[in-house]
């Protein structure tokens, strides 16, 4: 049985966000630091997703979720 992944959802918690900007500089497609200097989403598939993990990983405070909804 095969999964793809048909949509994503990614959610930046700007309350936690302390605007490092690594998120920009591993997912530029997906992330932008807004007028608040906080990241928001752009494009929640304008990256791979090894590149969005990547940014997750690297956050620093933990700020960013992703939630796959796949299909069979």
């Amino acid at each position: 049985m095969r999964r793809d992944v048909v949509s994503r959802s990614i959610h930046v918690d700007t309350d936690t966000c302390v605007g490092s900007g690594w998120c920009v500089n591993l997912a530029a497609g997906v992330f932008r630091l807004g007028p608040d200097g906080k990241s928001t989403v752009v494009d929640a598939q304008g990256e791979s997703l090894d590149a969005i993990e990547e940014a997750v990983d690297s956050c620093p405070v933990s700020a960013i979720s992703v939630d796959d909804e796949p299909t069979e």
